[in-house]
């Protein structure tokens, strides 16, 4: 390797020199007998404001190099993936300025996309260039946390906090087979059915997948099940307003289910071939192999001189179509408790109204809810 340095040594040939050896400014590294006017290996020291915060930092940087003049990093090779080392001796995290904490210094790497991580009908693919970054829509330059710039890979703050920016860890179990994933994503197992809308099955996720694959899409061994437990919800496509966004990557978390899935083995991971084993909504809804868990609620009333009592619901979730009497038990006056089976129910909005025999004082209706 060659190096080159982004200033002139001050330093003559037979000199000895006094202190360490300065680079102000950048410092590229060339392969042997490169022509390149820029090298796919470059350090640079960074300087200056972000937002209102001073910054100081050095850059290790992979097909990538910082402009001096612009002030900007820009990609040697456009199709490639690009990446950075981010050392901070000053400043705060890049988009945190704004918080008050102004010395959560960091040590971060980033990735930045190339025309290469886009299909060919990907609008992103045209728009991705020399320049690592985009116009902010306000006059001004944003590189950190947009599609066209850097995003975060791993991020490590002053604290010991770390932050990573793709699906997930992989756990390999110092050896155990087959391995688990912690994994934050969006669904990409697709549908059998190349018409179906994706509005109707896809969905985002957070949880553990073992022997599953990060996005659900796949299996280490596909011989044999794959599994994921965590949490579910429906994509929101009408996150942007009232026309369907279909690049949508937002969580509907009005709609979030807590579930336990099985991809069989050896069969692909279509939405259709995968067994929800559990599903349990934030209203509390249950279902075990697709079938209803229904809940239950004991409810004592006092009878009046008809042997009678309206038994109301316990709130507006049930109605007269989803609730079930379980069973009745009769108390008398001293105390004594009996199962009683001819009773009488008459279901109504508010509830039902209870027709006991003769001879008891209190009646306790087990109420159940499906759905």
């Amino acid at each position: 390797m060659s190096v080159s340095f982004g200033v002139k040594s001050t330093t003559k040939e037979g000199d000895t020199p006094k202190g360490p050896l300065r680079a102000e400014g950048s410092l590229a590294m060339f392969p042997v007998g490169s022509q390149d006017r820029h090298s796919p290996y470059n350090f640079a020291v960074v300087t200056g404001q972000r937002g209102e915060v001073p910054v100081t930092e050095i850059w290790i940087l992979i097909n990538a190099w910082y402009d001096y003049k612009s002030k900007r990093f820009k990609r040697v090779n456009v199709d490639n993936f690009s990446f950075g080392w981010q050392l901070q001796g000053g400043g705060t995290y890049p988009g945190e300025e704004g918080i008050g904490d102004l010395t959560n210094q960091g040590v971060n790497l980033w990735k930045a996309n190339g025309k290469g991580a886009y299909g060919k009908d990907d609008p992103m693919r045209d728009q991705t260039g020399e320049d690592i970054g985009a116009p902010d829509g306000q006059g001004g330059w944003r590189e950190y946390g947009i599609m066209l710039g850097w995003n975060n890979v791993f991020m490590c703050d002053s604290y010991g906090g770390m932050t990573i920016g793709g699906s997930g860890f992989e756990i390999d179990g110092s050896g155990t087979s087959p391995f688990c994933r912690l994994s934050l994503g969006k669904f990409s197992g697709g549908s059998s059915n190349p018409s179906r809308p994706v509005e109707d099955y896809m969905f985002a996720y957070n949880g553990t997948c073992w022997n599953t694959q990060h996005g659900i899409w796949n299996k280490d061994v596909d011989n044999i099940s794959g599994f994921f437990f965590g949490m579910q919800a429906p994509i929101n496509y009408y996150d942007q307003g009232p026309v369907m966004n279909p690049w949508s990557n937002r969580a509907d978390m009005n709609n979030t289910k807590l579930v336990w899935k099985h991809i069989p083995p050896s069969t692909p991971h279509h939405i259709e071939n995968i067994e929800d084993i559990l599903e349990l909504d934030k209203q509390g809804r249950m279902k075990l192999k697709g079938l209803d868990v229904p809940r239950s609620k004991a409810i004592t009333v006092k009878l009046n001189a008809d042997n009678a009592a309206n038994v109301f619901f316990p709130d507006s979730s049930w109605n007269k179509e989803n609730s079930f009497v379980i069973s009745v038990k009769g108390i008398t006056a001293d105390g004594t408790v009996q199962t009683v089976t001819s009773y009488g129910a008459t279901y109504q909005d508010f509830g039902m109204y209870l027709g006991m025999p003769a001879g008891y004082d209190q009646a306790v209706v087990l109420l159940s809810k499906v759905g």
